[in-house]
This record gives C-alpha cells, sequence and structure tokens, in this order.
C-alpha cells in the first residue's frame, strides 16, 4: 500500500508517465473512467459474501469519495465511481481495515473465484460450494506465477448443474457432485465470452474437494505453458483450447496433474471449511407479506432469502447502509452479491418476514421484480473507455418502456446488453441480448444492436445465444416490449419480429444518436490520454479515416503505414479492415512497430480499429 501511495504521488507530480502508471493502478483495481479525472475503485469480496459492517464502510467511502453511490457488477463485486486519483490510497487502506481488497481484476492478475450466490443455502444444490471458492482463492493468490499468467484466469464453481454461477463460461468451471456419498466436482475449462467466445468443455468427470487445488494448478500450468503471450488477442485459456481440440487439451490436463501428483503442489493449500449440508429440492415462492420484494426459500425452511433488485446494479449509499442494518437486524448479518447485479439478504426467519415491509418502504428504490425480466448492461461508452454503444441509457429505455405495460410473467428471464465486444454486459448468455455496433446508414454512422438469443446455461449441454440480426438502437426498447407482450416468441416468429423492426423506410434524424446523448453518434468517443487529476485537458486531436475493406493482406499493411506517416505524432486514425486475416494481422503489426492500438469495434461485416500514432 505504501509502494502504491508513493506511485500515486510520483505521477501527480509528473514524475510517472501515464503509461506506466496504469499498470500499477490497474493492479491495485484503480480504473480509469471516460469522464477525464476520474476512476473507479473495484472492491472484491469472496464468493459474493460481504458483511454488514463491510457494506457500511463501502457506503461510507462512496459519499465521502465518490459519487454517493454504489454499483454490483456480473462477477460479484461492489465499484466506487468519480474517485479522484490523489484519493484512491486512502480508499483502499480503509478497505483494507474491514478486511476487504481491491486487488487482482486486472490483466494478467488473478480475479476473484465466484460462485452460485445462495451458495450453502440453496434447496436445489448438492452441496455448499462457498467455502472451496475462498480456499482455492486463498491458495492461488499466494502463489508468486499466479499474477503473471498471459491472461486473466476466471474460477466459478456452482453447486448443481443449473448453473446459475455461469461456470459454463469460466476458464474453469466446477460443478457439485456426490459420488458414493463423497463430495467433488465435474470440471470444465476453456469457456469465456469475448473474443471468440466459447463454451467450457469437461476435462474431468470427477475430482474429490480435497483435489480442486491440484485441478486448478494444473490448468493454470497448462495456461502458462501454452498461452499466446504475444497476442492479447489470442491471450485467453479457451484459445489454448482452441489451438489443441479438446481431446489434446484433456490430455496435457492429465499430464500437467500427473507432475503435480509426483511433486507435489507448491506451497500449503488452506482447510476447506466443513458445512453441515444435504442436498434438497425447492424452488421460488411468493410471499404476499412482503410486497416489495420476493423471498427465496432456504435449505433450512425456518429461513428465506430477501432478493433485492437493484437497477442496473445500482444502489444509494444511503439505501446500502439500511440494507447493512436490514442483514444484522433480520438476518445473519451477511449480504450476498449476484451474477445479476442484485443483493440478497439471506438467513430471515419465516417470523420476520412481515416486519420487513416497513423497512423496504425506507429504500429510495424499488426492488420488486414486478413480474418483469432482469435487465442488465455493461457500462458503457458513458463512462467506459473503451465503449462503443451507451448500453446503460439503453438498458434504462427498455426498463422504462416495460414498466409501463402489464407483467409479462417472464421475471426469470433476463436481457443482458454489451456496449462493444469485449461483452462485458454477456449477451451472449441472456435469453435476449443485445451487441452495440456501429453501422453506416446512408453515409453516416448509426448506433446499432446484433440481437442474440437462444442460450442455455446447465452442465454439459451449454450453449451460447445465437444471433439474428441487427437493429437501429433507437428501435430496440419497443421491439423488446412486443417481444415480452407476446410472453417470449420461437425463434421463427423472433427472427421475423427483428426484420420487420429492422426495416427503415423513413430515418428520423434522432435515429444518428445514441440513447441519452444529443450528439451525433461517433465510435472515436473520448479517447484522449490523460493526466493527473486536476490537470487542464489537452486538445482532442483530430479524428482520421481509411477504408481498406477489400484491401488484400499485406497491402492493407503498406497503405496503413503509409497513412500514419501522414497525420502528425498524437492524431487518431480510424481504419476499415475486412474480417479474418486483415483484422487479426494489421493492428499487431502496427502495434508491434510502435504505434498505440486504442480500441478495435466490431461493425456490420467488417471491423474498425483505431490508432494513435505514436512514432
Amino acid at each position: 500500500m505504501l509502494t502504491y501511495r508513493g506511485q500515486v504521488e510520483k505521477f501527480l507530480r509528473g514524475e510517472l508517465p501515464p503509461a506506466a502508471f496504469h499498470t500499477c493502478r490497474a493492479s491495485m483495481g484503480i480504473y480509469e473512467q471516460r469522464k477525464r479525472g476520474t476512476y473507479t475503485v473495484r472492491v472484491y469480496v469472496g464468493a459474493g459474501l460481504v458483511s454488514s459492517a463491510q457494506l457500511r464502510c463501502i457506503a461510507e467511502l462512496s459519499r465521502k469519495y465518490g459519487n454517493d453511490a454504489v454499483h454490483v457488477t456480473t462477477r460479484q463485486h461492489f465499484q466506487i465511481h468519480d474517485v479522484r486519483i490523489e484519493q484512491t490510497p486512502d480508499v483502499l487502506e480503509k478497505l483494507l481495515e474491514v478486511g476487504l481488497t481491491t486487488c487482482g481484476g486486472d490483466g494478467k492478475a488473478m480475479p476473484n473465484i465466484t460462485a452460485c450466490p445462495r451458495a450453502g443455502i440453496c434447496p436445489l444444490e448438492q452441496f455448499g460450494v462457498t467455502p472451496h471458492a475462498i480456499a482455492l482463492a486463498q491458495y492461488l493468490r499466494q502463489l508468486d506465477n499466479s499474477d503473471n499468467l498471459p491472461h486473466r484466469y476466471k474460477i466459478i464453481f456452482s453447486g448443481c448443474s443449473e448453473d446459475c454461477a455461469q461456470a459454463s463460461i469460466a476458464d474453469l468451471g466446477f460443478f457439485a457432485h456426490r459420488r458414493n456419498g463423497m463430495k467433488g466436482f465435474g470440471v470444465y475449462a476453456g469457456g469465456g465470452i469475448g473474443a471468440d467466445s466459447a463454451v467450457a468443455v469437461r476435462i474431468d468427470d470427477f475430482v474429490e474437494q480435497r483435489e480442486i487445488f491440484e485441478a486448478a494448478e494444473a490448468v493454470k500450468r497448462l495456461f502458462d505453458r501454452y498461452g499466446d503471450r504475444s497476442n492479447t488477442r489470442r491471450a485467453r485459456l479457451r484459445h489454448v483450447l482452441a489451438r489443441f481440440g479438446p481431446e489434446e487439451f484433456t490430455r496435457l490436463y492429465r499430464k500437467e496433474r500427473e507432475s503435480i501428483r509426483r511433486q507435489g503442489l507448491e506451497g500449503e493449500p488452506p482447510a476447506i471449511a466443513e458445512v453441515s449440508d444435504e442436498p434438497g429440492n425447492g424452488g421460488r415462492v411468493r410471499v404476499p407479506d412482503v410486497t416489495a420484494s420476493d423471498l427465496l426459500p432456504e435449505k433450512d425452511k425456518r429461513f428465506y432469502t430477501l432478493e433485492l433488485r437493484l437497477p442496473l446494479g445500482d444502489i444509494s449509499a444511503d439505501d446500502l447502509t439500511r440494507i447493512a442494518q436490514i442483514a444484522e437486524t433480520y438476518g445473519s448479518g451477511v449480504v450476498r452479491a449476484t451474477q445479476q447485479q442484485d443483493l440478497l439478504v439471506p438467513s430471515i426467519p419465516r417470523t420476520r418476514t412481515r416486519a420487513l415491509r416497513k423497512e423496504l418502504q425506507t429504500l429510495s428504490i424499488d426492488v420488486s421484480t414486478h413480474g418483469r425480466p432482469k435487465v442488465i448492461a455493461c457500462a458503457g461508452a458513458s463512462t467506459c473507455k473503451v465503449g462503443l454503444c451507451r448500453s446503460r441509457e439503453l438498458a434504462k429505455a427498455i426498463s422504462d418502456t416495460l414498466a409501463r405495460q402489464p407483467a409479462s410473467g417472464l421475471d426469470g428471464w433476463t436481457i443482458r446488453i454489451s456496449g462493444c465486444a469485449n461483452s462485458c454486459g454477456q449477451h451472449l448468455i441472456a435469453d435476449l441480448g443485445f451487441l452495440g455496433r456501429a453501422k453506416r446508414v446512408n453515409g453516416r454512422l448509426m448506433p446499432c444492436y446484433e440481437v442474440f438469443a437462444g442460450a442455455k446455461m446447465v452442465e454439459g449441454a451449454a450453449r451460447l445465444a445465437e444471433s439474428i440480426s441487427t437493429l437501429p438502437a433507437k428501435r430496440v426498447p419497443e421491439f423488446v416490449a412486443e417481444v415480452f407482450a407476446q410472453g417470449g416468441l420461437a425463434e421463427d416468429r423472433l427472427r421475423e419480429l427483428v426484420r420487420e423492426y429492422g426495416e427503415l423506410r423513413e430515418i428520423p434524424e434522432d435515429y444518428y444518436r445514441d440513447w441519452g446523448s444529443d450528439a451525433l453518434f461517433s465510435p472515436a468517443g473520448s479517447l484522449a490520454p490523460t493526466g493527473p487529476a486536476g490537470q487542464a485537458a489537452e486538445p482532442r486531436s483530430p479524428v482520421h479515416e481509411l477504408d481498406l475493406r477489400g484491401v488484400p493482406c499485406p497491402l492493407n499493411l503498406v497503405k496503413a503505414k503509409l497513412a500514419i506517416e501522414k497525420i502528425p505524432v498524437g492524431d487518431v486514425i480510424e481504419i476499415d479492415l475486412d474480417e479474418g486475416e486483415p483484422i487479426q494481422n494489421v493492428p499487431v503489426s502496427l502495434g508491434r512497430q510502435g504505434q498505440e492500438i486504442l480500441a478495435t469495434t466490431k461493425c456490420e461485416s467488417y471491423s474498425c480499429v483505431r490508432i494513435r500514432r505514436k512514432l
């Protein structure tokens, strides 16, 4: 922590270049926002569990240093926004005082290990997996090489085959099973969404619970040995799986496990806490005593879990403090974050559900589902530096549109929105997903969304959503409203409806503006380099354009180099490239030659790469 504070002070004095400081702050969980001089602090909590005291601390830090609100992410993190960089050391130190950390979320760092949000209390699970997730995280983070892998190594534990934890799209996924009365896991690897999305494949039918350390270390060594460090676009574990194929990948995993068995594990794996639990069966129930939320039954039928639906994962600091008090007064003093950006308060006695009514009425937001689908979105272009479309603003427009029509009864459905191809909104695992695109219509750029449907998340039979077609951003909310007004649609009818809403006979001028913005749409966004907070903003460099669609390799690289040489150092150029070899090779070659690759945007049938001339 002292080292980080020193780095911040050097950066503020101008003694540390922004590029060098980026590596330092990102490893500490500090991320630059699109608005100049503002940063996000990402707080990591083991398996989504946070105590009331920790929750109060997060809320208070948001009040004092942030924007008085807290965001819950799809990986069970908490985020504080709009923090000035000189304040971040104080924020990190205060988090440490209550046992929280922000380390381990960027690039090659070991990310948070996530698990079922209701692990240990869900009636459907085989057994609670929270102790396993926490123990494995403790073990891997004590090893030096865990933070020097080709890319992130995401691990997820699921308590049953229904996979609410999303282990099917993890680099390493564990599914809980019992064999002859023994606890263990089915092991899957090579999943992930983003560039070259893939579902994980099974590499081990069953490992005993104490063998999770061997399995995770074996996959990590395989990744370390064969991952591509030269090309960040092909650096994920799923690219290793694609290169070798499932059979050879599994053989290499078994080879690494055999080596570990002979030599032993490095370090000492921690004990896995014993939890008394038995598999059960149950489901979702409505309890009329609580009208502002849902109550979910627990294994112990004397208790319920209070589900609090957060709009876009956002909650005010005051409301978060009230929820911490509710957890202490009515529950066990623990709150859980979910992959759907909601909060759970477990262990509420049946006898106290009626008393919750007055407590929930003190919240400033409505936390009930109202029989409507959950809308999930990434940060989007309004705050994210690489965002293309304003996904959060679209999500709000969808929610507002659905609120004006009768409940569809599809409250178990999810709508997921990603503002760019990085897929942080997880549109590929949604019942209805949307991916931000830039499309030229009548020679002008229009914000659009590619529509996805048909995802399935279940152990051994998972599948990603498939692309249907593209809609203008301004037509998406009314399209969604019609889909859910009809109670969901069969694939053929869904495709037909997308075609209907995608037809543009007359184009209103508003269609060339994204949701929540008065400016004409542009993928360039605000990408100027950022200096220390409070420093005067540099004038924005002009953006140049070059269309190399239809130009084959290596001629496209030659033309790109000539075009870059003609623009001033520091200027940005947007180059349109065909899919396949052009977009795979040209940006990599230019990056190796010293140019700065800012972002790559997938458009209708090509990609646009943004490059800043550095040399």
